[in-house]
Parts: structure tokens; C-alpha cells; sequence
């Protein structure tokens, strides 16, 4: 990977993991007013949460229209990832990630949300971080 795409990746992941944590951490409507005044403590709360584990984590977005699936490896597993990429459907995601993501899908939607250690977290209805399996 050359210097300038890998910039370009580390950019993309860290809009994607600010995005999802200010989906988790507040309501809707609450989302522009974030925009005006800065930080939210709920987000700040979200990213405390992450300290440890965010090394280990992929983003899965399930589209709701196709349930195509795409998976990104937003820590610095993604060097040597082999998961990463776009799937059909989720039959076609390693068995952990399976796992992981049927746990995840009956975990609430509404913000705030938790994280369930080993497991993951629900951001939104088609956005979940899963924590890699050992």
C-alpha cells in the first residue's frame, strides 16, 4: 500500500468511526446540534468505551435494500485482513462474524448504545462494529 493511499484509508476510517460514534451516542434530531457545538460528552463517553478494543474492530454496514454487506477493518488488523471487502449477504461473512452479528441484531436501536464486551455494538439499524474473534 503506498503512503498515499494508506493516508487516504487512515482519513476514510477516521470519518467513519466519528459518524458512527455520533450515531450511537445521540438521538436524530440531536445530530445537527452536534454540528454547531462541538463535542457531545455522549460521544465523548462512546469513543472511552473503544479505548482498548478499537485496534480490533470492523465496521459492517448490511444495506437494507440488497442486504449486500460491507466490511471494513477500521483497526490496524487491516494490514494483514483477510475479511474485509464486500459480501453478497451475511452467509458469506466468517462464522465469528456471523455470530457476532445475530447478538448484535437484537441489541435496541435508539441511542445511547452499549457495547457488549467481546461482542460489539449496534451504531444504527444497518451499521455494526464487531470485535474480532480470537
Amino acid at each position: 500500500m503506498t503512503r498515499s493511499n494508506r493516508a487516504k484509508r487512515i482519513f476514510r476510517q477516521s470519518k467513519i468511526v466519528q459518524s458512527d460514534l455520533r450515531a450511537a451516542a445521540m438521538h436524530t434530531h440531536l445530530r445537527a446540534l452536534n454540528h454547531v457545538m462541538g463535542e457531545v460528552p455522549a460521544v465523548k463517553q462512546m469513543e472511552a468505551q473503544w479505548t482498548e478494543e478499537l485496534e480490533r474492530v470492523y465496521r459492517v454496514l448490511v444495506d437494507p435494500n440488497t442486504k449486500c454487506v460491507e466490511v471494513v477493518c477500521l483497526g490496524i488488523d487491516s494490514v494483514d485482513n483477510d475479511v474485509e471487502g464486500n459480501y453478497t449477504d451475511t452467509s458469506k461473512l466468517p462464522a465469528w462474524m456471523q455470530e457476532r452479528l445475530a447478538v448484535l441484531s437484537m441489541m435496541k436501536v435508539n441511542p445511547p448504545q452499549q457495547k457488549v464486551e467481546g461482542v460489539g455494538m449496534r451504531i444504527d439499524d444497518d451499521v455494526f462494529w464487531v470485535v474480532k474473534g480470537d
